[in-house]
């Protein structure tokens, strides 16, 4: 029996199809999607004698509202508005109506966000009971305009809506490497245009400190290169930012992460004897942890604290938490002794002290505490919000306890993953979402695997496949520990062959095996995000095997909420960790794929249309370079253009449709073992100038040729995914020229000549199939021969193009099954 779905081309678009039934229909190029849209007859013109007029409540942030609408609709227009603010609401083309002021002067989780939009006839009413709602009015408001041959207009619509989630925000790392306060300001803008409410500001790490404190100096000067933000750039950051109703949430990190403190502060730390640290560069977890039973540390965060929080009037203050290294507090005998003396749970009873005190100092400013899973302990007070990067069990089960918590894992930005991945990321923890007990007259084979890492230890873990009577296939893993998880079968031939994918906590990952005797061959991988690693395995239990049953789950099962506790998810966070990127390069990490976080945390649950979310990013990501102002495009062509090094750009620009950089932390672990001894790239100072650094996180091209290789018997596609192919090919064939004389991206030829490999691959096997040539087994392995040789990282790259050619052998070989 082989178990195969059509669709297989994308395996990462099963994963949501379950939930398509019922979902809410998409007409309209809006993302986030509002709860309710109902498209009407007509339309309403968008000419230069376009007015706006505020009713109700105003003040000082509406009314700059109103310019920037107009601004927007302008930049969007072309067309000069020339006396766009009526005198009155009969002569206005949008009149936007709000009911009464904030309920409080700062924004917070409770805040109004609703809102609902009428457009009808000869003008648009945008309505909302607090300010809040109208700035997220107008974004959908904005993204409605559209223009043809006649001329610029919006569709008649009425629009109610209102978010899923109290907090939808975006983590920036500008400690690692610096981020001017003008693109700061731009991704602002962009976070606001996709409804986010949040900017989580990561100012304080190993690598630098990034804010000026007056009663530490220190910490910035010795720490930043002389790349901080002095307090009226903060304060003029805060104010830019809630002007767009987004918070700002400062991270102040400890006690660990604290090589930047240890290189300024030495005393403060927990080592022995005369401590001295040197200015650190690398990327990792360092020792330097500081000393919660040092006196002088708590006048240090009183003095840093009360600084912070007079320039931050957000209700809470992020204190990091995560990652510390124990070893100074288990090595020094004084720490232990007051571990001891003070009744506390080890290490992590010391660090839950910690918490509690500066808890308090937070709480004498008016503030509340947040932070990372590792502040989580028994002893912490119930105020705390836990933003988890464990994952949803993590999550899920501080909520059991009583904590509020947030979610970052799975909207890592900076990874990167498929937008498909970050899309189908709930905050709510599910619950194990097949049946993984085996039934009378149902068989079952279980196997264990490991795959290596690039850094660290190997992955471990159990798959197991069941049949019932009738053939029909289920499947789930346990992870490396990781709660039991379902795996989407996409091909299977008992004891021959298997193919299925799940969401990982921190990646989509994709079991491709191949069984012989029991044992997982040579050829056997996982496809983490587009990278392929090595997977070795073998059978362990199955109904064949006397005695042997289906594995304990190593991780236990997903968690499951009451609805009480599911109130306590308050929503997530996109988090933009910067060892990848810079200033220059930021923006192509996180546009236009935020706005699928945004609309994941915006719009209702039942919104899971892949397909749909991706024409719709498409669309919103032009406009978002327009309206919004975001330069993602922009800057992504101005490192192709120092890569063509005078030379013509446009064959660099075509094959940047068809690479991929390689996903997840694949890149990261390239730039450590690049060098003997290791890790010699991994650091402050590498180079973010490569090819892949100019890239896309992912090829919406090659997504096309995917869908594209599933109907070879369709001239009309094959046509298509021939075009693809050659413009692959003849623009790799000119780049391998422009890499060859650029020092770098030398490394980027090999990447090149790959992609011309698979393409002269495919197109002989189009050819034949357009002639009528008969295709054999022979032909289809070939083609897969060369898929395999190629599908390696190369210069930080994929030769993306694999995929499309993969899925071509497979429909070729299927029709060869049917016939």
């Amino acid at each position: 029996m082989i178990c195969r779905i059509a669709s297989a081309a994308v395996a990462g678009l099963l994963l949501s199809t379950s939930a398509m039934a019922g979902a809410p229909s998409i007409d309209l190029p809006l993302m986030p999607y509002p709860q309710q849209v109902n498209l009407q007859e007509g339309r309403l013109a968008i000419g230069k004698d376009f007015k706006i007029f505020l009713e109700g409540y105003t003040s000082e942030r509406l009314e700059a509202l109103a310019r920037r609408t107009v601004d927007r609709i302008e930049m969007q227009t072309g067309l000069p508005l020339l006396s766009p603010l009526a005198t009155s609401k009969d002569e206005a083309t949008l009149v936007i109506s709000v009911e009464e002021g904030p309920k409080q002067s700062v924004q917070g989780l409770a805040s109004d966000e609703s809102y609902s939009l009428v457009v009808a006839g000869t003008q648009a009413k945008l309505t909302a009971d607090r300010p809040l709602g109208a700035i997220r009015g107008v974004e959908t408001f904005l993204q409605l305009i559209q223009t043809d041959a006649a001329g610029h207009y919006m569709p008649s619509v009425d629009v109610s809506d209102a978010p899923r989630f109290p907090w939808r925000g975006a983590s920036l790392d500008t400690a690692r490497h610096f981020i001017t306060p003008e693109t700061i300001k731009r991704q602002i803008d962009g976070f606001a245009s996709a409804k986010m409410n949040v900017f989580h500001w990561h100012l304080w790490d190993d690598q630098a400190i990034r804010i000026e404190l007056e009663s530490y100096p220190k910490l910035w000067q010795l720490n930043s290169d002389g790349d901080y933000y002095t307090k009226k750039q903060i304060r003029e950051i805060v104010e830019y930012a809630r002007q767009r109703g987004v918070r700002v949430i400062p991270e102040i990190s400890l006690p660990g992460h604290a090589s930047a403190v240890a290189h300024a502060y030495p005393e403060l730390m927990a080592g022995l004897g005369e401590q001295a640290y040197p200015r650190q560069r690398q990327w990792g977890v360092f020792e330097p942890l500081m000393d919660p039973t040092n006196p002088e540390l708590y006048k240090f965060l009183e003095a840093v604290f009360a600084e912070v929080v007079d320039l931050f009037p957000d209700a809470y203050i992020h204190i990091g938490g995560d990652e510390p290294n124990y070893a100074q507090w288990k090595n020094n005998p004084e720490i232990q002794q007051f571990i001891k003396d003070k009744g506390l749970d080890g290490e992590r009873g010391l660090q839950s002290y910690l918490n509690a005190r500066v808890e308090k100092i937070l709480e004498d400013h008016g503030k509340k505490m947040m932070g990372w899973d590792e502040i989580w302990h028994k002893d912490l007070p119930k105020s705390i919000v836990i933003q988890s990067w464990r994952g949803h069990d993590s999550l899920g089960r501080a909520a059991k306890q009583g904590y509020a918590g947030v979610l970052s894992t799975g909207f890592y930005m900076d990874q990167p993953q498929p937008t498909s991945y970050h899309y189908r990321n709930d905050p709510m923890p599910q619950g194990l979402s097949v049946d993984d007990k085996v039934h009378e007259g149902e068989q079952f084979e279980s196997y264990s695997w490991i795959k290596p890492r690039g850094k660290g230890g190997p992955r471990k873990g159990t798959l197991t496949i069941i049949r019932d009577e009738d053939g029909n296939a289920r499947a789930f893993t346990d992870y490396n520990g990781k709660s039991r998880a379902e795996v989407d079968i996409i091909e299977y031939e008992p004891n021959k062959r298997f193919r299925g994918g799940f969401d990982n906590f921190m990646s989509y990952t994709e079991f491709n095996l191949w069984i012989e005797d029991g044992q997982f061959t040579a050829d056997s991988y996982q496809l983490v995000g587009n990278v392929r690693w090595p997977s070795s395995g073998e059978l362990i239990a199955s109904t064949q095997m006397e005695g042997t049953s289906v594995p304990a789950p190593s991780g236990g099962y997903p968690v499951t909420l009451t609805a009480d506790q599911q109130d306590l998810i308050l929503g997530g966070e996109a988090a933009i960790w910067a060892e990848n990127y810079n200033d220059l390069t930021l923006e192509n990490r996180i546009w236009p794929r935020t706005y699928a976080v945004g609309e994941r945390l915006w719009s209702s649950e039942d919104l899971t249309d892949i397909d749909s979310m991706y024409d719709r990013m498409q669309e919103v990501d032009q406009w978002a370079t327009v309206s919004v102002g975001l330069e993602h495009a922009l800057r992504r062509e101005k490192q192709l253009i120092r890569l063509a090094n005078g030379a013509d750009v446009e064959p660099l620009r075509v094959l940047a449709e068809y690479a991929e950089p390689a996903q997840y932390y694949a890149r990261n672990w390239a730039k450590y073992n690049a060098t003997e001894p290791k890790g010699l790239l991994y650091n402050q100072s590498e180079r973010l100038n490569r090819f892949a650094d100019a890239l896309p996180v992912e090829s919406l091209a090659v997504r096309t040729m995917e869908q594209l290789a599933q109907t070879p018997d369709n001239p009309e596609a094959l046509s298509a995914l021939n075009e693809h192919l050659q413009k692959a090919m003849e623009s790799a064939r000119r780049s391998a020229d422009i890499f060859a004389g650029n020092v770098s991206a030398v490394g980027s030829v090999e990447l090149a000549e790959r992609h011309v490999a698979v393409a002269e691959a495919a197109l002989a096997v189009i050819e034949a199939v357009r002639s009528g040539d008969e295709i054999t087994e022979d032909t289809i392995d070939a083609l897969l021969d060369v898929t395999k040789e190629n599908a390696g990282t190369y210069d930080e790259c994929i030769v993306a193009i694999v995929r499309p050619v993969e899925v071509l052998a497979r429909s070729l070989r299927a029709g060869l099954a049917d016939s």
